[in-house]
């Protein structure tokens, strides 16, 4: 299992991939990711916000900026 993590941020992005050999594991730095990006956008009022079971991610389309989370096999 892997989780990637991306995000754009001040002209600046970045990624940091993860591999799990337990489904577990890989939840767990999902939902721990996830959490990470609702605090850093928990004041936007206007994000877009999307909510899978594999994919998180919010845009600020007042600032551009963005961040998301993907779970893969």
């Amino acid at each position: 299992m892997k989780v990637s993590f991306q995000y754009y941020s001040e002209g600046e992005d970045g990624r940091d991939d993860y591999r799990f050999s337990s489904e577990v594991q890989a939840q767990e730095k999902f939902e721990s990711l996830k959490a990470m990006i609702e605090v850093q956008f928990g004041g936007c009022r206007d994000a877009e916000i999307v909510d899978e079971p594999d994919f998180f991610g919010i845009i600020d389309h007042a600032t551009g900026d963005w961040a998301k989370v993907i779970m893969s096999c």
